[in-house]
């Protein structure tokens, strides 16, 4: 155990000897991160007040308006895959993400372990993540606990979306898009200022596809979607000093869902998920998802003399998915279990429908003006009812399905203050409580009888402390030290004989970040370099025993590096890239054996693992070039992404080696048309999205005939497509 945690001190020494080596290249001069809005072109607003990127104690990603445009970026997806240090895996249906920030990761089903913040409210289910991304003006995505700025759900990180409000010019535009796959997209927006103080905007997104993945038994594509999307926004300024903000919006998706492969990857491949065994569906059923969405939000603004101002905002969530599918995969009947045929039909139809509300609310009181001192303090609600039904169809045997009725009630106070200790140093002290007062009562479906009743109350402070020191404009050197933490929950009631216990643990994750920012040849050239370690206590990692269940890692250790670069080349050039080491391993885990053979211990060591969907690399790089070309102006960009090996579950067994896209865009500019041509994925390489496998889900163990098997998700190898927008 001691040379355990000499190895981990040297390499925290390491990891901040090497940050610390880049301190002499700035000169001294005066600016703190409010200040410096005016000299850096990229700004942030993810600490509640608008910043100069440079300046932020924090690693930070932006995505501005045109970064979105020329990279095509249209989908949570994109700005993730672009994103080092953060993986996303969305599978089995649009709503069903898991998504892993420097090792800190979310398994299914489960509350979400990075803060998703959409017009400066957090929205209260990772189901909502996925909704489509159109009308953009800004993404930020942060690294690390964000505890303190956004709270429970916080432990890895937060991804703020900014929407375009409306202006005071009137005037618009509309795209229409056509690919491959026989994938229609249609855009608009319309922004109408119908006086001096009341603007309008209403912008609208339509995507319709007939898929890319063909079931092979089926015959057909089975990965087809329609999403039709709206959104209305109104700013209506109140006041000389006040402004009322509004949005209302909706969604409406469905398409195929469950288009999951099935082999013997374990047997066949040792668990590796490339070449041959990478085949198609073969399932006899096809899974579909339907889901509808409506939101409302307001925001209230008003400016308290030159020195204050007090925000509230609101917002309602309304969601409900219906998913149905098969769990056997294939098309071989009767499909037997441990060589019995008890299903003459297959493993079909599995249903889980979810039902959402959600309220959320916060009240904030932020300084304003010019000072050594910048704090801002609030207060935080939110209620969520999350419904889910598991109907696992003829693996209940006739037996009753249940249907989880989750009430969460969320309670956050905050407060943050940045004050200059010197002129070139600043301190940041942020502070959070959070209480989780969390209930779930399990219900027949049929008969509304209660089986089960629990509840259970998670709290936690979660403070942030950083120090920057910014001698230049063009030099930013920073310690950060931050807490988060992700309310625990609950588990199907076990039987006598069931390893999991009914209710799991919150996570906490402690971590120390120190960075460099900089710029070079007059803001030209940028540079980034942050190392971190991370103390993550209580993984909540999750196992299908029959269903979803956690069986938490007392302790995982992560330790890592990031770096990104941008230059500005000349002659129209632009070349960008990132990099993100990030050592994930579990620490002492022994744990029951959940698919216990003949000859096997009924305990498995599982100390040192990788944790699952925490790559160790991902790399993005591009290159891009802007010019005139006779009337029209050119922009063309090809960009890179590798991602190395992913493994899909705790023991290591199922996953996929490291992998590279290609992906490319030519946007030809026209006065007020735009037109362009894209490729993503541009070689088609495939690999696996995810992946079920047999050492851990005893049902494929003994699934046949000709088993055992293990199931996955293939991705839908190259896109490509034309458009063409109007702005008016």
């Amino acid at each position: 155990m001691r040379q355990r945690a000499a190895r981990h001190a040297t390499r925290t020494s390491t990891i901040f000897t090497v940050l610390g080596a880049g301190l002499g290249l700035a000169a001294p001069t005066l600016a703190h991160a409010e200040e410096a809005v005016g000299e850096d072109p990229i700004v942030v607003t993810a600490r509640g007040r608008p910043e100069a990127q440079i300046a932020v104690p924090d690693t930070i990603t932006v995505y501005t308006q045109d970064d979105i445009a020329r990279r095509k970026l249209t989908t949570i997806d994109d700005f993730i895959a672009a994103t080092p240090g953060v993986f996303l895996i969305n599978d089995q249906d649009p709503g069903t993400n898991m998504i892993s920030v420097r090792g800190v990761s979310t398994n299914r089903n489960q509350s979400p372990s990075i803060a998703y913040v959409v017009d400066g409210l957090a929205l209260a289910d990772s189901e909502l993540f996925t909704l489509r991304t159109y009308d953009v003006a800004r993404v930020e995505i942060l690294k690390g606990p964000q505890g303190a700025l956004f709270g429970r759900s916080a432990s890895g990180g937060a991804v703020d979306i900014a929407t375009n409000d409306p202006t005071d010019e009137a005037g618009g535009m509309a795209s229409l898009g056509m690919g491959n796959g026989f994938t229609w997209t249609a855009d608009g927006v319309v922004n109408a200022p119908v006086s001096e103080r009341v603007q309008l905007r209403l912008a609208g997104s339509y995507r319709n596809s007939d898929g890319f993945i063909r079931n092979s038994y089926l015959d057909r594509k089975v990965d087809g979607f329609t999403s039709r999307n709206l959104r209305l926004k109104a700013k209506i300024e109140t006041s000389e000093t006040s402004t009322l903000n509004l949005r209302l919006a909706w969604a409406d998706e469905d398409g195929g869902a469950a288009y999951i492969s099935s082999e013997n990857v374990t047997g066949r491949n040792g668990g590796r998920l490339s070449g041959a065994i990478l085949t198609d569906p073969q399932g006899d059923f096809e899974g579909r998802f339907a889901r509808k969405w409506w939101g409302a939000q307001a925001t209230f603004a008003q400016d308290l003399g030159d020195t204050l101002q007090l925000t509230w905002s609101g917002g309602y969530d309304n969601y409900h998915k219906d998913f149905t599918e098969e769990l056997d995969f294939r098309h071989d009947t009767p499909v037997t279990l441990d060589g019995v045929p008890l299903f003459p039909d297959g493993i079909q139809p599995i249903s889980q429908p979810v039902d959402i509300e959600a309220w959320t609310s916060e009240l904030r009181l932020t300084s304003q003006g010019v000072g050594p001192l910048r704090w801002h303090a609030g207060v935080f609600f939110q209620r969520l009812e999350r419904d889910r039904t598991d109907d696992l169809g003829p693996l209940l045997f006739g037996a009753e399905p249940q249907r989880a009725e989750t009430r969460s009630n969320q309670i956050g106070l905050f407060a943050q203050a940045s004050y200059d200790v010197l002129p070139t140093l600043e301190a940041t002290l942020g502070l959070r409580y959070d209480r989780d007062r969390r209930k779930e009562d399990t219900v027949g479906t049929d008969t509304a009888t209660t089986t089960a009743r629990r509840a259970q109350t998670f709290d936690k402070w979660q403070p942030k402390l950083s120090l920057a020191w910014r001698p230049s404009q063009d030099f930013t050197a920073y310690v950060t030290g931050s807490v988060g933490f992700k309310a625990g929950g609950f588990n199907p009631l076990p039987g006598p004989s069931d390893i999991w216990t009914a209710n799991f643990a919150a996570e906490t994750v402690k971590s120390l970040e120190a960075g460099i920012k900089g710029q070079l040849a007059e803001g030209r050239v940028r540079l980034s370099l942050a190392g971190f370690v991370t103390d993550y206590s209580n993984f909540q990692n999750t196992v299908f025993l029959g269903n979803s269940v956690v069986l938490s890692v007392p302790k995982v250790n992560v330790h890592g590096l990031e770096a990104s670069a941008q230059a500005d080349l000349g002659e129209g050039f632009r070349l960008d890239g990132g990099a993100a080491w990030t050592h994930s391993r579990t620490g002492t885990y022994i744990t029951p054996n959940p698919t216990p053979e003949p000859g096997e211990p009924d305990l498995v060591d599982l100390t040192g693992k990788r944790t699952p969907n925490a790559p160790d690399w991902t790399l993005n790089g591009g290159i891009g070039w802007e010019g005139e070309a006779g009337p029209a102006r050119l922009d063309a960009r090809l960009s890179v992404a590798y991602v190395s090996r992913v493994d899909f579950e705790i023991d290591n067994i199922l996953h996929t080696p490291g992998y590279a896209s290609v992906d490319g865009r030519l946007g030809i500019e026209l006065g007020a048309w735009n037109l362009e041509v894209w490729a993503k994925n541009l070689f088609d390489k495939r690999w696996a999205i995810s992946a079920f496998g047999q050492q851990q889900l005893p049902l494929l163990l003994g699934l046949g005939p000709n088993g055992p098997f293990d199931s996955f998700t293939i991705n839908t190898g190259r896109q490509f497509g034309v458009g063409a927008t109007h702005r008016f």
